[in-house]
Order: C-alpha cells, then sequence, then structure tokens
C-alpha cells in the first residue's frame, strides 16, 4: 500500500485575502525560478484546507485515514487540486491585466465548481444559515471549499476588481485587495513590501550622493 505522508513542512501562508488566492499562492517563485511546490501531496491539500479553518481536525483526521485505504483515488484528488490551483492562477492573472481567462481554464474551474454545489448544505449557525458540506468523508472534500472560493471571485464583481498580483518583480503572488482604500500594493508588508521599501531608498541614496557630488 502506498503510503500517504500525514505531517509534512508546509508553508502555507494565509495572506491572500481568499481562500482561492491562499491556495495559488501554495507556489512560490513562479517568476524568479527558484519557488517551491507547498501541495506536493493529497496530505498537503487535506493540510492547507485544515490549516484554513474550513476543515476540521477530526474530518481531516478521517480524511487521512481513508487515503491510506484508496491512494490511487487520493494521488486523483491531489492532481485536480494542483490543476484547480493552476487554471485559477492563469484566469486570475488574465482578470487582473482586464481581459477574459482561457475556456479551458474556465472549464477546468467550471468542473470543479459543479461537483462542489452538488455537496453543499445549509446549516444553522449563530448569524442565521451557512454552507457547510455533506459527505464529509468523501476524498474530494479538501477540493470542495476551494472551488467555492474561485466561483465566489469569478461570478462577484466587487471581488474580481479587487484582484492584485503583489508589485514585487519577481513575487507572483496574487491577493484580493480588502483595504480600505484598495491601495495594497504588496503580498505582505513584512517580505515583498519591506525589500522594495528598502531598494528604493538605496535608490535614492544614491541620487542625492550623485547629486552632491
Amino acid at each position: 500500500m502506498q503510503h500517504i505522508p500525514t505531517v509534512l513542512d508546509h508553508g502555507f501562508e494565509y495572506i491572500g485575502g481568499d481562500l482561492s488566492t491562499d491556495f495559488i499562492n501554495t507556489k512560490s517563485g513562479r517568476l524568479s525560478g527558484d519557488g517551491h511546490e507547498h501541495v506536493q501531496t493529497y496530505a498537503d491539500v487535506v493540510a492547507f484546507v485544515r490549516e484554513a479553518g474550513v476543515l476540521k481536525p477530526s474530518e481531516a483526521k478521517r480524511l487521512i485515514a481513508a487515503a491510506q485505504e484508496r491512494p490511487e483515488k487520493a494521488t486523483q484528488v491531489h492532481r485536480r487540486a494542483v490543476a484547480l490551483r493552476e487554471a485559477t492562477f492563469r484566469a486570475y492573472e488574465r482578470l487582473i491585466q482586464e481581459k477574459d481567462p482561457a475556456p479551458d481554464d474556465l472549464a477546468v474551474m467550471g468542473a470543479e465548481a459543479s461537483k462542489a454545489v452538488g455537496h453543499a448544505c445549509f446549516v444553522r449557525s449563530a448569524d442565521g444559515f451557512s454552507w457547510d458540506w455533506a459527505d464529509t468523508d468523501d476524498l474530494e472534500r479538501p477540493l470542495w471549499p476551494i472551488a467555492r472560493a474561485v466561483a465566489d471571485v469569478l461570478i462577484h464583481e466587487e471581488n474580481r476588481s479587487l484582484l492584485r498580483e503583489c508589485a514585487d518583480d519577481t513575487c507572483a503572488w496574487l491577493f484580493v485587495d480588502r483595504t480600505k482604500n484598495h491601495s495594497r500594493r504588496w503580498c505582505d508588508m513584512n517580505t515583498c513590501g519591506t525589500r522594495n521599501k528598502m531598494r528604493e531608498y538605496r535608490e535614492r541614496q544614491k541620487r542625492v550622493t550623485a547629486r552632491a557630488r
């Protein structure tokens, strides 16, 4: 039986303002060529949605156990998750450029959203009702909240219009700009933001020094 790892160094960051952009950002270094794939196995997909708070730890544990029994199905779901992520990345990039996504990418996103809707249900919540998922032991369960998040961005103009790409030349991480004045430039102020501000500072200092000569 194929071993499905249960604990990995995931390195997930939830700074994209939306589950779909956070999932896109599980692949880093798209432009620099020295990036890292954080979703290497089915267990990683489970870990991503669990750590995002849209999958209960008990559900995650059951899914990992089920994946041990059905490794071929788990591998198939992992491949679908990666395909959904890459199609969504390309589609969002096109939307940021004010272009229509490619039909093939829309087809991938639409197929996963359609499957997710078939497992959706309403449950009572503190505010009334909220979305939840039936068939919680289905190995496809981690895909459903991701696919729904993608659909929510695509069908709502207020979400599409806030899609942004990090202004760092080597980053390519995406985010939904939910800041009050919609002026966010960086995926993370502590990394790309600080690095670029330091570079701009050094360039200003060089210009000041050059003028003083």
